[in-house]
């Protein structure tokens, strides 16, 4: 049995397609509303991509918490056995503060509930104080294009380079 077919690394393969796939679309994409929910498709799928790897890393080494994995509870499960993986210390480096992927969390987060709106100021061109400017643009608050894109590019790079190293003898 192939090591992709008896870890599941499929589901994560498939996120990373749709990343790429939802990133493509965002790209080429005039209407507002359509360029932000591609923009906010591949946040998801690549908050998934995390989540599948984490599932991965999870029956990789054996573990039962597999539903909903967070590497703080991997990590403690490994710890009971005495054991350490280096692919989940390289994935949390990635995604602690200052990490590669440091900003994944907080746009999903912001994909999850609207952001903040900002105060309402008055128009300065205008000759009258009464008109009060209430936008703001509703693709500020996601990431570029650009940036997702590299995100993408880390997070495969980080998978392939931690796959190799759960090759079984």
């Amino acid at each position: 049995m192939s090591r992709v077919a008896r870890f599941h690394a499929d589901r994560t393969n498939q996120k990373l397609y749709f990343a790429r796939l939802a990133c493509q679309q965002a790209e080429g994409e005039t209407n507002v509303q359509a360029a932000q929910g591609a923009r906010e498709a591949a946040v998801f799928h690549l908050y998934g991509v995390v989540q599948a790897y984490l599932q991965e890393l999870g029956r990789y080494y054996r573990l039962n918490d597999l539903m909903r994995p967070l590497p703080i509870t991997l990590e403690a499960a490994l710890a009971q056995r005495g054991q350490k993986s280096p692919e989940l210390v390289l994935l949390q480096q990635a995604l602690a503060q200052g990490g590669v992927l440091s900003g994944l969390e907080q746009a999903w987060q912001a994909c999850q509930y609207a952001p903040e709106p900002a105060a309402p100021s008055p128009e300065e061109e205008s000759s009258s104080q009464l008109i009060l400017k209430v936008t703001q643009s509703p693709l500020a608050w996601l990431p570029e294009v650009t940036l997702l894109r590299e995100w993408r590019q880390h997070l495969q790079q980080l998978i392939e380079q931690g796959r190799e190293g759960m090759v079984e003898f």
